[in-house]
């Protein structure tokens, strides 16, 4: 009896653990736990994460969401076209317009948060092309080395050796200076170009003990790709998107300022910095905002794209702690 009442007496205190062990596994604990834990680690990789959040919070919330009845105020106080001719032609930091105006005495500010949606398209876009193009395409050619990697290698081979700046030129001629244009080749060309350090690491992955150990139990092919080599090369694809993304939004404004770039219409901030070449003795704030809008943000990606690196990369796990 004694025993009997002492376990019973101790279901309620299991039932405690279990809830908390539960709370625990929740993801409202989990990831602000993860996000601290990550902070504090990696103080230099949280501040590149903080650049890069501002990036997205802009690029979805500046120009302002409408989400069925609920409408947020847009960040941007113009519109990014909206302008008076003769009037606050390339006046300086103010008040009302705190980033200065440009030539036509458009807000600058305006036309940074507008251009921040672009290079967020232009860097997601390019990011999911080259990553779908790159993974599949690597992951099959890796694992099947003697029958498939031959013809996909030359075929990469054939891809790599046409001019990129060439290549966007014609098709810029050819269907538009336009984002889709430029998300769509650069994505192809970067899953050609990146696709062979993956397929390094997944040839080296493919001789290792566990993966011949799944093949002798009998494991499909597919079973072998999904469950066993591409978690373990997961590591490069989300590190690897830091680097896409700031990639992408560094060749559009490269294009542009060697007038190249998108059509003027569109307030990329590659157009704002090719249009303040003329101004900059007169309106040097034309070029350095938006200079150092792009600047800020590749050095959040790389911050944070190194910090996870060295976090999620096996090899690495242990080191300066």
């Amino acid at each position: 009896m004694n025993r009997a009442r002492g376990q019973d007496s101790a279901v309620p205190w299991l039932g405690a653990e279990d809830r908390r062990a539960e709370e625990d596994r929740s993801p409202l604990v989990k990831i602000p736990r993860g996000l601290y834990k990550f902070a504090r680690r990696k103080p230099l990789g949280a501040f590149g994460g903080a650049l890069v959040f501002l990036l997205f919070f802009l690029a979805v919330f500046g120009a302002g969401i409408s989400v069925g009845p609920i409408r947020v105020p847009a960040v941007a106080p113009y519109h990014y076209n909206a302008y008076e001719l003769g009037e606050n032609r390339l006046e300086g930091p103010s008040r009302s317009h705190i980033m200065g105006t440009d030539q036509l005495g458009r807000d600058i500010f305006s036309r940074l948060v507008y251009g921040a949606r672009i290079s967020v398209f232009i860097g997601l876009g390019v990011f999911a092309i080259s990553t779908l193009l790159s993974t599949s395409l690597t992951l099959v050619s890796a694992y099947y080395i003697r029958s498939v990697d031959l013809i996909l290698q030359r075929l990469m081979e054939v891809v790599s050796f046409i001019p990129d700046l060439i290549l966007l030129i014609a098709l810029f001629s050819i269907y538009g200076a336009t984002p889709v244009t430029l998300v769509l080749t650069v994505g192809v060309l970067g899953g050609v170009n990146t696709s062979r350090v993956l397929r390094s690491v997944i040839i080296g992955l493919r001789g290792l003990p566990y993966v011949e150990a799944a093949k002798s139990l009998g494991a499909s092919d597919r079973r072998v790709i999904t469950r066993h080599i591409l978690p373990n090369v997961a590591f490069i694809i989300i590190v690897g998107a830091t680097s896409a993304i700031a990639g992408a939004i560094t060749i559009e404004a490269g294009l542009a300022i060697i007038g190249f770039g998108l059509s003027p219409s569109y307030p990329s901030w590659g157009n704002m910095m090719n249009a303040s070449r003329e101004f900059l003795r007169v309106a040097p704030h034309m070029a350095i905002f938006p200079g150092l809008m792009l600047a800020l943000t590749i050095f959040g990606f790389r911050l944070l794209g190194d910090a996870l690196r060295d976090v999620l990369d096996p090899r690495l796990r242990g080191r300066g702690r």
